[in-house]
C-alpha cells in the first residue's frame, strides 16, 4: 500500500474517532443538563416546553451524528476506490500500460502453482531486435515510442494472455490452456507477431522497422515453477539472438551444452582481450597493376588450448556480448602501433554498424590515434554489417565527423542489403567495397551486371573508389575489371599475413603513399 494511501486512510480514521468523541460529548452535556433540569432543587417540576426542546435537541443531534458517521464511511469508500486505482496503476508499466516486472512474475508464479494434470501453459519471453541502436541512433523518445508500439502489438497477437514489461526491451508473455500447446502453434504465433512488427513504429513523419527474437518455453514439460521456465526460456532466446534474430526458438535440453560452452568462450576472448593475445593479420589491396594501395587490417584468435578460432566463430560472440567495441580499439591501438613496420599506405580496419552510433566513437578514436602519434588520414574505417546501418541524420553526422577528422569511410560488402542506394544518396562515404558473390556471379547473371556497373557509374561520378571484393582467380580480376573496379582484394593477390609473414614485394602505387591524396584518387 502506497504511503499516500496509508496516511489518507489514517487521516479519515482520526477524523473520525474525534467527530465522534466531539458529538458524543455535546450530547452528553445535554443529557445531562436535561437530568439535572428534572431534579430541581426548588422542587418544581420542568415545564413540557421544555422538555420537548430539550428532547428535540437530542433527536438533532443523534442525527447529525448519524449523517456524520455516513459520510466518513462514504468518504472511507472513495479512499478504498482511489487506493484500488492506486494499487492497479502501480502494477503497470507507466510507459507500455502492460504488467509491470514484479505483477508479471506474481501472476505467473501463482498461474503455475495452480496448473493442474489438465492444464498447460507457455511462457514466451520476447526481446526487441537492437534496441539500443535504436536508442543510440534516434534518441530515447523514439525508443519510447518503439516500446509503446511493441507493447500493442503483443497484447493484439498474445490475447487473452498475461502480458508483462520484464526491463528495458525484454517482454513476457504467460498463455495458459487446456490442452498442451504444440510446437508448432506456438511457432505460428511468434510468426504472426513478427510480421506484425514490420508494419514499423511510427517516429515523427517516419515508420521505424521493428523486429523481435523469442524464446519459447513449455509448462510443465520444460519446468514447473515460474524459476526453472524462465531460465529456459531465456535460454531460447539466446538461441534466436544467436540464430540471426527477428525469430522464435523453442527450448531444447542441448542449449545448456551450448550456452555453457558460449560462456566459456565469453569469459577466453574478455581474458585475450586485456592481455593482448589477439593478433593481427594484413591482407593487401591493389589496383589495376598490381601495385599496394592499402591493407585490409583481419583479428585473428590463436587460442593456448583450443587452437585457432575463426573469425566467423568469436565475432559473432563477441557481437552477443557487448565485447565488440572493445576489439574495435583493440585493433585500432594495435595496428597503430603496427605503423611504423608497414608500408607506408592506409589500413583499412573494421568497426560494426553499432559501433558507428556510438557518441564517443570519435573521441576514444583520436585518443588512441593521439598516444600513438598516428595519422589519421592513413586510416580507412571498414563499417560491416552496412546494410543495417541506420540512415539518418545522427548517423551521417557521426561519419561526416569521422571524415573531418582525417578518416577514410568505406562501405563493407556492399549489395547484401535493400537499402544501400538510399545509403549512397544519404551518407558519406569514400569507398565501396562490392561484396565477393556479386563478383563471382559478373558475366552470368544479367541483373548482378546492371548492379555492379550502376555501382562503378555512381562511384565514378561521385569521385569514390570501388573495390572488389573476393578475388581468387585471373578471371576473377578480369570480370571486375572489365566491370569497373578501381582496386581489388583477394587470395588473388595474398591471402592475410601477420605483420612477420607480411609479402614485402608489392610496388607502392602512385599516390599511395601521400597522405594528403584521398584514396579514392589511388587507383
Amino acid at each position: 500500500m502506497s504511503r499516500q494511501i496509508k496516511t489518507a486512510l489514517l487521516s479519515a480514521g482520526v477524523e473520525f474517532r474525534f467527530g465522534a468523541m466531539v458529538a458524543g460529548m455535546f450530547l452528553f452535556s445535554i443529557l445531562i443538563g436535561y437530568v439535572t433540569g428534572l431534579i430541581d432543587p426548588t422542587g418544581n417540576t420542568p415545564s413540557l416546553l421544555a422538555d420537548l426542546a430539550v428532547f428535540g435537541l437530542a433527536v438533532v443531534l443523534i442525527a447529525g451524528l448519524a449523517v456524520l458517521v455516513l459520510a466518513l464511511r462514504g468518504q472511507l469508500a472513495v479512499l478504498k476506490k482511489k487506493h484500488h486505482h492506486v494499487l492497479k496503476q502501480s502494477e503497470r508499466d507507466t510507459l507500455t500500460g502492460v504488467n509491470n516486472r514484479e505483477k508479471f512474475v506474481a501472476e505467473s508464479k501463482l498461474i503455475l502453482q495452480a496448473l493442474g494434470k489438465r492444464n498447460n501453459a507457455t511462457l514466451f519471453l520476447v526481446d526487441i531486435d537492437h534496441f539500443k541502436h535504436v536508442n543510440d541512433t534516434y534518441g530515447h523518445p523514439a525508443g519510447d515510442e518503439v516500446l509503446i508500439f511493441f507493447a500493442k502489438q503483443l497484447r493484439l497477437h498474445f490475447t487473452d494472455a498475461l502480458v508483462g514489461r520484464l526491463g528495458g526491451d525484454e517482454f513476457g508473455v504467460l498463455l495458459e490452456h487446456s490442452d498442451p500447446i504444440t510446437p508448432a502453434f506456438a511457432r505460428e504465433l511468434c510468426m504472426r507477431f513478427v510480421d506484425g512488427l514490420r508494419q514499423g513504429a511510427t517516429i515523427g513523419s517516419k515508420r521505424l522497422p521493428v523486429s523481435a527474437s523469442i524464446g519459447i518455453a513449455l509448462a510443465p514439460v520444460h519446468g514447473k515453477t515460474w524459476g526453472s521456465l524462465i531460465a529456459n526460456a531465456d535460454m531460447a532466446l539466446y538461441a534466436s539472438k544467436k540464430g540471426g534474430r527477428a525469430c522464435s526458438t523453442l527450448f531444447k535440453e542441448e542449449m545448456l551444452t551450448d550456452l555453457r560452452n558460449e560462456k566459456a568462450l565469453v569469459r577466453e576472448l574478455r581474458a585475450a582481450i586485456l592481455l593482448k593475445q589477439l593478433g593481427i593479420a594484413y591482407q593487401p589491396i591493389v589496383d589495376g597493376n598490381g601495385r599496394l594501395v592499402a591493407y585490409e587490417a583481419l583479428l585473428r584468435w590463436r587460442h593456448v588450448l583450443r587452437g585457432e578460432i575463426p573469425p566467423d566463430v568469436f565475432i559473432p560472440v563477441a557481437e552477443r556480448s557487448q565485447l565488440i567495441a572493445d576489439i574495435g580499439y583493440y585493433v585500432l591501438r594495435q595496428v597503430c602501433q603496427d605503423m611504423e613496420n608497414l608500408p607506408p599506405v592506409r589500413i583499412n580496419i573494421n568497426l560494426s554498424a553499432t559501433q558507428i552510433a556510438s557518441h564517443d566513437l570519435l573521441d576514444r578514436m583520436l585518443d588512441i590515434l593521439q598516444e600513438t602519434g598516428t595519422d589519421p588520414r592513413r586510416i580507412v574505417i571498414e563499417i560491416t554489417e552496412s546494410a543495417s546501418l541506420a540512415v539518418n541524420a545522427v548517423i551521417a553526422a557521426q561519419l561526416k565527423a569521422l571524415q573531418d577528422s582525417g578518416f577514410s569511410i568505406a562501405l563493407d560488402d556492399f549489395g547484401m542489403g535493400y537499402s544501400e542506394f538510399n545509403q549512397l544518396r544519404a551518407l558519406p562515404f569514400d569507398v565501396i567495397k562490392i561484396d565477393k558473390s556479386y563478383i563471382c556471379a559478373l558475366g552470368a547473371d544479367l541483373v548482378t551486371d546492371v548492379f555492379v556497373s550502376a555501382v562503378v557509374e555512381i562511384a565514378r561520378r561521385s569521385g569514390k573508389l570501388v573495390v572488389a571484393e573476393g578475388i581468387e582467380s585471373e578471371d576473377d580480376r578480369l570480370r571486375a575489371t572489365a566491370a569497373g573496379c578501381h582496386a581489388f582484394q583477394g587470395y588473388y593477390y595474398g591471402k592475410p599475413a601477420l605483420l612477420k609473414d607480411l609479402d614485402r614485394n608489392f610496388s607502392l602505387a602512385e599516390g599511395a603513399a601521400d597522405h594528403d591524396i584521398a584514396i579514392r584518387e589511388v587507383a
